[in-house]
């Protein structure tokens, strides 16, 4: 039912054991997005010693990003009982192309204790003994000896953002399927599978397919930022074949396309622009209300936002969590320290020193597509990325010398391919003299203008998962833009 992956743990357990493990069950499905095979997820439930059991999800995709070919995976499992309680969780993300996120849990009670990369201790996470692991989640349809018309819900833990989640099944009926891969059509039983939203998000909704054996054999999903996976019960061999060709581009859903050019976008003082957000009853509510942006005129899914450049919010005082060394954003290392010295010399004043780390990461940053969301330490050593990485490399420099900073999320005027276009982007906000004020080092001008449209910011403070990207995962595909006025 979920789609997630065997990790480091796992690999090295494996790597030390004196006999094979027995495979309880295992299954391969080979991954498409859109018509192009992209990779596959594996899925696999083990015996352990002491009546234990170990399941696991591992997926694999190759796409394009930009002009080059990314690999994106991400592995996760579950230690459950042979009665089906989970009793341990691991999770590893892949954030680019030498870093990853590891993330171990141990059920404790009503919590669950997590510990980030085997060293670092994070905040507990809610738990209760009514999550169903990765094992148990293999036999839900024929355990509930499902049939049209039958409803259930079970809970299960998202490692991605270390929380426990609630998702509904509706069975609907029997369907003729189309089957990829030359298989033809069969008629097979269709079921809804939705989780409830998580905060500001809804995470996407899967439809199941399923045989005379109540087993997956097809299921479709809308992925954020890739668009429609689908994904159909294979062999190994036809799983790990390579792919030929790249699937399609992840950019796609960050793109959103404009009917007209803006001469001289970050110039500008201030605009208005018309936002959509497709099927969203309170369409305003996702994007942030502050200093320089202000929604109005709400039509159903339709609002006016008024967007100008200057101070983002007044604030006399802020939280220590901006300046404190992070996961992501962590300044205390001794290459982020090392290059925000280099960059601001004997300035003294925090706005110059702000703007000569904006100036410093703008010139010293080489732009690629690999990295997906790598922590500052690492990009300060690579000196690549795209914005998220200049984003957390400034937000990092700065704190080292002692400037307030934060993340903020939205997305920015720019050309794509020739054409005009807002891209979903990440960009630095500082606090001097009692005020937030932006800075962007992709661009490197010394500030934002109006061509900024703020969703969301982050400090980062205690964030070890992808929870702060939630508010724009709700917006990618769904949002169209027009420009009413400029300035």
């Amino acid at each position: 039912m979920r789609y997630a992956i065997p990790t480091f743990f796992l690999l090295c357990q494996l790597a030390h054991a004196q006999e094979p493990v027995p495979i309880a069950f295992e299954r391969w499905d080979a991954a498409f997005l859109g018509d192009a095979r992209a990779g596959y997820v594996h899925t696999a439930v083990t015996k352990q010693p002491g009546d234990m059991f170990l399941g696991t999800v591992e997926l694999r995709l190759q796409v394009k990003r930009i002009n080059e070919t990314v690999q994106l995976g991400m592995d996760n499992g579950t230690f459950e009982t042979a009665d089906g309680v989970v009793t341990d969780i691991f999770m590893k993300q892949f954030l680019g192309k030498t870093q990853s996120l590891d993330i171990q849990g141990k059920v404790d009670g009503n919590k669950l204790l997590l510990t980030l990369n085997k060293t670092k201790r994070l905040d507990p996470a809610p738990w209760t003994d009514r999550v169903v692991g990765i094992a148990k989640q293999q036999q839900l349809f024929r355990d509930h000896k499902v049939k049209p018309g039958d409803q259930f819900h079970y809970l299960s833990f998202e490692p991605s953002i270390n929380l426990v989640v609630t998702t509904r099944v509706h069975v609907g009926d029997y369907e003729l399927v189309d089957l990829p891969m030359g298989q033809g059509k069969a008629k097979l039983l269709r079921a809804d599978v939705k989780a409830d939203r998580i905060q500001t998000f809804q995470p996407p909704a899967m439809t199941v397919w399923l045989n005379d054996d109540l087993e997956a054999v097809r299921s479709e999903t809308e992925v954020p930022g890739l668009g429609k996976m689908t994904l159909v019960k294979t062999t190994k061999a036809h799983a790990l074949a390579p792919v030929i060709a790249v699937a399609k581009s992840v950019e796609a859903q960050r793109i959103v396309p404009l009917k007209q050019r803006l001469p001289r976008p970050h110039d500008m003082a201030s605009a208005i622009y018309r936002i959509r957000v497709k099927g969203d009853a309170d369409p305003a509510s996702g994007f942030s209300t502050d200093g320089r942006q202000r929604p109005g005129n709400v039509q159903g899914d339709t609002f006016d936002l008024a967007v100008q450049r200057g101070i983002v919010a007044q604030a006399e005082k802020i939280g220590p969590e901006y300046l404190q060394s992070s996961h992501f954003i962590n300044s205390a290392d001794a290459k982020v320290r090392e290059l925000a010295r280099r960059a601001v010399g004997i300035e003294a004043d925090p706005w110059k020193k702000a703007l000569k780390i904006e100036r410093y990461v703008a010139d010293a940053m080489r732009p690629n597509a690999h990295e997906l969301l790598a922590t500052a330490d690492h990009v300060a050593r690579t000196l690549e990325g795209d914005c998220t990485e200049y984003a957390m490399l400034t937000a990092a420099m700065c704190r080292a010398e002692g400037v307030p900073s934060r993340t903020a999320i939205g997305l920015v005027y720019g050309d794509v391919r020739g054409q005009p276009a807002f891209i979903f982007h990440m960009w630095a906000e500082v606090w001097v003299r009692g005020q937030w004020v932006g800075l962007d080092a992709t661009l490197g001008r010394g500030g934002i203008g109006a061509a900024h449209l703020k969703v969301a910011d982050q400090s980062w403070h205690n964030e070890s998962s992808m929870t702060p990207l939630l508010s724009t995962l709700n917006l990618l595909g769904r949002v169209s833009i027009d420009v009413l006025r400029t300035e």
